[in-house]
């Protein structure tokens, strides 16, 4: 009964495009102040801090799942079942991307390190519980549960790659649509490579 509905790629993309013309407003302004004829050098610490944000989700997915609460003293025991819905993010770490600039070659290559889950947030409002275990119905059981249901999504989720899939084509889209247009700012001749 688990399904995950990856959110509209449109939100993600409309976030490059106006990360994308934002760059390219700021490069404008802040390269165009110097001599125009004057050439800029594109160098790998310049990259690096277009792109320096510690941490960024690139992909959000809605999990639906159910989780089973173990009786505390009987391992083998399940008390009880909740039905849950979660969000899911995943994302990369962008203090590990790898950037190489080839002056001869004119090229930029860009490696973006694998994709992780960020962050799971679990719907308090939607869980909903199966006792098999009528005395296990307690105030405390709210708790108790959330944290199963916490444990579970970031579980499954692991284990669905059509997220991590989803995150990783959306970390290039986001590095190429900030460092593209500072790159053609600098020096139109070289190329990009992002993977």
């Amino acid at each position: 009964m688990e399904k995950t509905k990856s959110k509209s790629k449109v939100l993600i993309l409309g976030a490059g495009i106006i990360l994308g013309i934002v760059l390219i407003v700021i490069s404008a302004v802040a390269f165009n102040k110097g001599n125009q004829n004057e050439k800029n050098v594109v160098t790998t610490s310049s990259l690096q801090k277009i792109i320096k944000v510690s941490r960024l989700s690139t992909s959000t997915a809605v999990y639906n799942g159910i989780a089973k609460v173990k009786n505390e003293e009987k391992s083998d025991k399940i008390d009880y079942y909740v039905a849950y819905e979660a969000k899911v993010s995943a994302g990369i770490d962008f203090d590990k991307v790898d950037i190489v600039v080839d002056h001869e070659a004119k090229k930029v290559s860009i490696k973006i390190p694998d994709v992780y889950i960020t962050d799971v947030v679990v719907d308090v409002s939607s869980m909903d519980f199966i006792f098999n275990d009528k005395s296990a119905n307690k105030s405390a059981v709210t708790e108790k549960a959330f944290k199963a249901c916490e444990e579970d999504a970031e579980t499954e989720s692991k284990e669905q790659n059509a997220i991590f899939e989803l995150a990783q084509q959306n970390a290039v889209n986001a590095i190429t649509a900030l460092v593209k247009p500072f790159i053609e700012q600098m020096d139109e001749e070289y190329t990009l490579i992002v993977e």
